[in-house]
């Protein structure tokens, strides 16, 4: 993940991430986090680039 960095977000922006843990964690029925990294050359990446990855703890 070298070519990301830590996303700033607004506080806004982190209750609407929250949110979206919370909907995401009822549809699978597993507690989760989601993550926001930024580009660090500045490029939008597309939907086709964005992996996902699960991580149990």
């Amino acid at each position: 993940m070298k070519n990301y960095r830590p996303a700033k977000l607004n506080p806004a922006q982190i209750e609407r991430l929250q949110q979206l843990e919370h909907e995401f964690a009822e549809l699978t029925g597993e507690p989760l986090i989601l993550i926001a990294y930024a580009s660090r050359n500045g490029k939008i990446a597309s939907s086709s680039s964005v992996q996902s990855t699960s991580t149990l703890v």
